[in-house]
């Protein structure tokens, strides 16, 4: 997991300085060639490179399906609604906000960085701004390779203190100082010192690395908490939590520069603590009552779908009860029953999909 988030996370650190150089000393036109390159690079190592892992591939389950049959399996497979739905279960729903607030804080910080630090220490050059980029990367780098052992350590303490019995939520344990303490303090740092001018460039550099060290001893936290929390549905639940936090780092990069403007760097680094705050006290919840929250939810979805199996049983009966009244020649019979089993298995694939 440290190895792959090493990827995920230093690049948008690493990637204005890269462009700081470029813009210096080629045309801005070089930075889309350069993406288009890593680009391909990218999508010809997976393809040729990384081998395939799933012990069944959903594609084989369409094998004897008719067309109109193979498009409904697909759109279910392919249904937004299944990372959606899980929402609806409540400690999902607050750990995705709780990682959705990290990113909201790593874009905040990063979008601005050109647009704030240049005018307060009289910096021109674009390589120069794009050095400051370098402290969140270096401590993205030192932070992903202890976060996660960090994590470990956290999970192994209190199975210890539980008589030897685990939960998913331990691992949340581990990130609950550094969202409601470190990160929001080094943000006030950063913001307040910029904004009153206080310091010289070490302040806001040193206060830029510790965030980033921070922010990757919560990251592997809840990234494995959706591995855990629901086993099967692994894929799903993590594509909750990547929706949130690239839908809120989305807002975060729109916003940023206009609430700065508006308000001051100092502000909206208040603003940015209170959230981060917030965010570790729902983190908070989820471990106290996320077992007892998921338990119920599953209850009621697991009662739903009885009810709707009984009703297609019902509907199915009722249509074989007509259809029985008919006089059937043996090949339509054969027919119907052929259509009849096609038609289960195709139901049968949507609902292992969702």
């Amino acid at each position: 997991m440290g190895w792959f988030l090493t990827g995920t996370l230093v690049g948008p650190a690493f990637g204005p300085f890269l462009g700081g150089i470029i813009v210096t000393y080629s045309s801005w036109r070089s930075i889309f060639w350069l993406q288009t390159g890593l680009a391909a690079a990218g999508a010809l190592g997976v393809y040729f490179v990384v081998s395939e892992t799933a012990h069944h591939l959903k594609i084989n389950d369409l094998k004897g399906l008719s067309g109109k049959e193979k498009t409904l399996a697909i759109l279910r497979m392919i249904s937004p609604m299944r990372v959606l739905r899980l929402f609806q279960y409540y400690n999902i729903a607050l750990v995705a906000g709780g990682s959705a607030s990290l990113t909201w804080n790593m874009y905040s910080l990063l979008t601005p960085i050109r647009y704030v630090l240049n005018p307060r220490f009289n910096l021109e050059s674009p390589l120069l701004s794009g050095l400051f980029y370098l402290a969140p990367g270096c401590g993205y780098v030192v932070g992903t390779f202890v976060g996660g052992h960090w994590a470990d350590y956290t999970v192994k303490r209190w199975i210890k203190k539980r008589g030897g019995v685990r939960i998913p939520e331990d691992r949340l344990r581990s990130s609950l100082p550094f969202m409601g303490a470190i990160i929001p303090g080094s943000m006030l740092v950063y913001g307040w010192t910029v904004d009153q001018e206080v310091g010289g460039i070490p302040v806001p550099v040193i206060a830029m690395f510790i965030q980033g060290v921070a922010q990757l001893f919560c990251f592997p936290s809840y990234n494995t908490y959706c591995l855990d929390v629901m086993p099967g549905q692994g894929a799903e639940v993590a594509a909750t939590n990547f929706f949130a936090r690239y839908l809120v780092g989305c807002v975060a990069s729109a916003v940023v520069l206009p609430a700065v403007e508006s308000v001051g760097i100092g502000w909206f680094s208040t603003i940015s603590a209170a959230y981060l705050i917030v965010s570790a006290l729902a983190t908070m919840a989820a471990i106290r009552w996320g077992k007892g929250w998921r338990e119920k939810t599953q209850a009621r979805l697991e009662g739903s779908r009885e009810k709707e199996a009984e009703v297609e049983v019902k509907v199915e009966q009722h249509t074989g009860r007509n259809k029985g009244a008919q006089v059937l020649e043996p090949s339509q019979g054969s027919d119907y029953q052929e259509n009849c089993c096609r038609e289960q298995r195709s139901r049968d694939i949507g609902r292992e999909s969702v």
